[in-house]
């Protein structure tokens, strides 16, 4: 199969975006990921439609993500002459066939902009262009002639939502005439020109309706210049619209006023769906307008321009001849499968020409994610630093979320896990949702027979864990649950410490504010504090002394003003009793504004230990010495699961069955604070938790 990377950086990638995702949508046998600027909305259309996704944020991201990524094709798209040259060179430098679409004529005329726009066609395997027009203007500038292909723009299909009938009956325009330009609003495009004409046109056709669709640095200017003439009662100005083919059908002209042009993606567009065009003598114009057949092309002045748009719409019947012509072009000349084909050819010729890349021969492990929130990122960060990984998608119920989370990664995003699982070929999971949402992920991750790191608490209540740690030992699966203290080196110390010195006390502290996720505040959300926060103590207690056999809990409420719904726990204790006879207490509160305190400390004989995720204290009696962590933990734990699910030493310091023991005794110490008495832990009482 072969990866083909569609990439633009343009700011504002309207018609350049349309073709990318034409050609994405054409391509089902290759792996496409398109590449482009957050903000720019191509990468959103582009992850909703299925595509892995890749955001240029800088170039030295995109350098990295082409090292390990090594598509086997960047298809670099330009709006304009300065953009691209960045994502040439990044490819380029790593051994990946360039291919460069021109989608407007040469217009460069900066010196250095002349230069980098030579020094990037020389570093490409081919340049495309997109009509005779363009190809002409880049020969002309020097670009070797055999370097160029002309493959003309396509377009799919016309197909409304709605009849005619229907549609100018929603937008109530009668029998009307109607003009629609669509186009974004900058000085190319030429609404100045179509303003300037209309008085002519009203001037025979006082109900003339002029429907004005798109954005652009020029909408506020040409809005205020629409209500300066008096134009307002003719002109609408639409903004960006997602019904183009609706607006076509109402309409009966499609005006383009254009100062210079490609190959106009709209004209085609109008083209299928016998829409006549009324459009300027600009480069590219000519080459989709027949004039007189499927259109009218006039001089760039008001008059000549009014005059062709009041010519066109003085004759009905011709009018549909016209659009008849109009269609049977397009179908001829510009349809989207033509161009998908062409495009296909040139792919092939490319790889034909370019030596095999023996790319880095690492083969990586493919990571799924179901859920993208800040606890997913913390692992992006660590698993994007490892070679032997790939992040290759991304699930969140929120799709922008997913989107953003997977077009760091060049992934796919979804909205659903179940969909991802069912889409993607995955060697591992990391699931990363908050504590309600456990259950359901796990079990699609065992349907699939999938490995899966998961975030603490591992649920919140005691049945769905138990189903999950049976699937999970039947499957014997590679399991690590995200009890990131337990990789602290500073444990690692401690524990050698008490290996000699037991611990017989404890004191454990979660004195902290309150999270802002409102999921939080709820405990059929979140589970509560000790559930959700303090687990982390519990389980590193346990890691450290052994198991627990006895505990008692105790929690108070306050109302809280600044905290609606917040119904757990605002303050909770917890007296522990190992099996070893060592006793413990933890504390946690979250009404204070700050982080206090976190942290356990644990006493034995002639020794005293404050630990923390951030240093250790080891007191002997020769005063207080602290030193601080060497190593980052969830880098440790991550390395550790991986390293398993690559079928190496299994060093996971918790797997799920562990974890699971860890939620057993927390939600014991709910049920003793509920109840009002100790628990014996050993009691498996399901019914009572």
């Amino acid at each position: 199969m072969t990866r083909i990377c569609l990439l633009t950086d343009s700011l504002a990638p309207s018609g350049v975006g349309a073709h990318m995702m034409a050609l994405a949508e054409g391509l089902p046998a290759d792996d496409i990921v398109v590449a482009a600027r957050p903000g720019s909305g191509l990468l959103e259309r582009a992850a909703a439609a299925g595509f892995a996704v890749k955001a240029l944020d800088d170039d030295p991201g995109l350098a990295r993500w082409l090292r390990q990524a090594r598509p086997d094709i960047i298809h670099v798209h330009a709006g304009i002459g300065w953009e691209g040259h960045a994502a040439v060179r990044a490819a380029h430098a790593v051994g990946v066939p360039v291919i460069r679409t021109e989608h407007l004529p040469y217009l460069l005329t900066d010196p250095a902009q002349r230069d980098e726009h030579r020094e990037s066609a020389s570093m490409l395997a081919r340049l495309i262009c997109v009509s005779d027009a363009v190809r002409d203007t880049h020969r002309a500038a020097g670009v070797d002639p055999v370097l160029i292909d002309t493959i003309h723009n396509g377009v799919m299909p016309h197909h409304p939502s709605r009849s005619r009938a229907v549609l100018r009956g929603e937008w109530a325009v009668g029998d009307a005439p109607v003009l629609l330009m669509v186009g974004r609003f900058a000085e190319q495009k030429g609404h100045a020109l179509l303003l300037d004409a209309l008085p002519a046109v009203r001037a025979l056709y006082p109900d003339v309706i002029v429907l004005l669709a798109g954005d652009g640095p020029l909408l506020i200017p040409t809005a205020r210049s629409v209500s300066a003439r008096g134009l307002a009662g003719s002109v609408r100005m639409l903004g960006n619209r997602s019904d183009v083919a609706d607006l076509m059908t109402l309409a009966d002209l499609l005006v383009l006023p254009s100062a210079f042009e490609g190959l106009p993606l709209v004209a085609l567009e109008a083209m299928a769906a016998g829409l006549p065009v009324v459009a300027t003598f600009a480069p590219g114009n000519a080459e989709a307008i027949e004039d007189g057949v499927t259109g009218r092309l006039t001089a760039a002045d008001p008059a000549s321009f009014a005059d062709a748009i009041v010519s066109m719409l003085a004759d009905r019947d011709t009018l549909a001849t016209i659009g008849t012509a109009a269609i049977e072009r397009q179908q001829a000349q510009f349809s989207a499968d033509r161009m998908i084909a062409e495009t296909r050819a040139v792919y092939a010729g490319v790889q034909d020409q370019t030596e095999t890349k023996e790319g880095d021969s690492v083969e990586r492990t493919r990571i799924g994610f179901i859920g993208a929130g800040g606890i997913a990122h913390r692992h992006f960060g660590v698993l994007e630093q490892f070679d032997d990984v790939a992040i290759v998608a991304v699930a969140d119920v929120d799709m922008a979320r997913a989107t953003e989370a997977a077009a760091r990664f060049g992934a796919r995003a979804f909205d659903d896990a179940a969909a991802m699982l069912a889409s993607i070929d995955l060697d591992a999971l990391y699931i990363c949702v908050p504590p309600f949402a456990h259950g359901e992920p796990e079990r699609l991750s065992i349907d699939h027979h999938l490995p899966f790191f998961v975030e603490k608490p591992v649920a919140i209540d005691l049945g769905t864990a138990e189903d999950v740690a049976a699937s999970v030992d039947r499957l014997g699966l590679v399991t690590a649950v995200g009890y990131h203290w337990r990789y602290l080196d500073t444990v690692d110390e401690v524990k050698a410490l008490l290996s000699a010195t037991p611990a017989r006390l404890l004191s454990g502290y979660w004195l902290d504010s309150t999270p802002p996720p409102r999921w939080w505040w709820r405990k059929d959300a979140s589970g509560g504090q000790m559930l959700e926060q303090t687990t982390h103590l519990v389980d590193l207690a346990r890691y450290l002394v052994g198991d627990v056999v006895r505990v008692y809990g105790q929690s108070g409420h306050v109302e809280r003003a600044a905290f609606p719904d917040l119904d757990v726990a605002t303050t909770s204790t917890a007296m522990l009793t190992f099996a070893s006879g060592a006793i413990a207490n933890f504390a946690s509160t979250c009404l204070l504004n700050w982080n206090h305190r976190v942290g356990l400390h644990l006493f034995g004989e002639g020794l005293a230990i404050e630990l923390t995720d951030r240093d250790v204290m080891i007191d002997i009696g020769r005063g207080r010495p602290v030193r601080g962590t060497q190593s980052d933990p969830v880098v440790l734990e991550d390395r550790d699961f991986i390293d398993a699910v690559r079928g190496g030493e299994n060093r996971i310091r918790c797997p799920y069955p562990a974890a699971l023991e860890t939620l057993r005794l927390a939600l014991a110490i709910e049920r003793s604070a509920s109840e009002g008495r100790a628990i014996d832990v050993r009691e498996r009482e399901a019914a009572h938790v």
